[in-house]
């Protein structure tokens, strides 16, 4: 495994159990059992390294979920199986999940910036050409986001502190419903 890579999937199990603050390189040095250059030579400093890793796991996160809307038939499944998708990826992944639930990293630039602006460019042109037909109703994004995921992304938070103990994939059918039952054009 490339020295990066082995860096970055350390590093997330570090940052996801202790926070940045709680987490030190040369812990994360020592588990990867790699020297002081090392790290230094691919990260130059803490922050760079959790942006790093919170960049990795948004690309995945965004991934699966414009994955789910592209194997969707209709509006009904594009819902349904995005929240579904978001719920299995949470429980697949609790470390990435745990990096992305927690405040943004300091020092996000660009990068994040350009790629969040092509998912949701991405996500709402799927969601208007719906509208369009409409199957969904018309929403301003940020409404829509809360209907769509909010109470997905609240149970997986609460999963992931330990507050909800019946794993994510469970709930998913019943909140994907719900979230469909909140978005469907009714008339």
């Amino acid at each position: 495994m490339p020295i990066q890579s082995l860096l970055l999937d350390v590093a997330e199990g570090h940052f996801a159990r202790r926070g940045v603050l709680g987490t030190r390189l040369a812990d994360i040095r020592q588990e990867a059992g790699v020297s002081v250059g090392a790290v230094y030579h691919h990260f130059p400093n803490k922050e760079e390294l959790y942006l790093q890793v919170w960049l990795r796991a948004l690309a995945d996160y965004q991934g699966g979920f414009r994955a789910a809307l592209a194997e969707c038939a209709d509006a009904r499944s594009g819902v349904e199986g995005a929240v579904v998708r978001h719920l299995h990826w949470v429980s697949g992944n609790p470390q990435r999940a745990t990096i992305l639930a927690a405040p943004r990293p300091p020092g996000v630039d660009e990068r994040a910036d350009t790629t969040n602006a092509a998912f949701f460019r991405d996500v709402t042109h799927w969601w208007r050409v719906h509208e369009h037909y409409g199957t969904v109703r018309r929403f301003d994004f940020d409404v829509l986001y809360a209907l769509w995921l909010g109470p997905a992304q609240e149970y997986s938070r609460q999963w992931l502190a330990g507050a909800m103990t019946t794993d994510p994939t469970t709930v998913a059918p019943e909140l994907a419903r719900a979230a469909w039952d909140s978005l469907r054009n009714q008339e």
